[in-house]
């Protein structure tokens, strides 16, 4: 497909149009384009675990959003209401928050948490995580719009 404005000319390509990868190799291109850009292995963006107990499977924790230059990503987690208030949650983060600063050597972990849910508050806030921001109304269950909590943690603070 062709878009023309003038002598401009927009011009439809693939991801991995050979012309276009030797001009992201610049590095005065390629600083203000995402780290995915400047990796050129395909590692992966998300990684899930189920959370296992007594033979079943009682949740989910993640890395989402991986940004691997950066050395950063989204952690989220939950747990079937029956497991729920029995540390299996903070146990399961803790782990993998071992695991995204000890071996694959994140620098930072981010959240969010629906500001009615209580227990993920003090979950994540009970791990070292801190309170960086608020999205307003930016989620809408049960009728009403919700605020989103945005808490962050750096591997300096899960250390210490």
């Amino acid at each position: 497909m062709l878009i023309h404005d003038g002598e401009l000319i927009l011009r439809s390509t693939i991801a991995d149009d050979p012309e276009l990868k030797k001009l992201q190799e610049d590095a005065r291109i390629l600083k203000h384009m995402s780290e995915t850009r400047m990796y050129p292995f395909a590692m992966p963006s998300q990684m899930s675990f189920r959370i296992e107990s007594e033979g079943k499977v009682i949740g989910e924790v993640s890395l989402k959003t991986i940004r691997w230059f950066n050395r950063k990503a989204e952690i989220s987690i939950f747990i079937v209401p029956e497991y729920q208030g029995k540390g299996y949650g903070k146990r399961a983060l803790k782990k993998i928050m071992e695991l995204a600063f000890g071996t694959f050597n994140l620098y930072r972990l981010e959240a969010e948490v629906m500001e009615f849910n209580e227990p993920s508050i003090r979950l994540m806030e009970s791990l070292g995580f801190k309170l960086e921001g608020r999205l307003r109304e930016a989620r809408y269950v049960d009728g009403k719009y919700w605020d989103i909590l945005r808490y962050g943690i750096l591997r300096r603070e899960f250390e210490g």
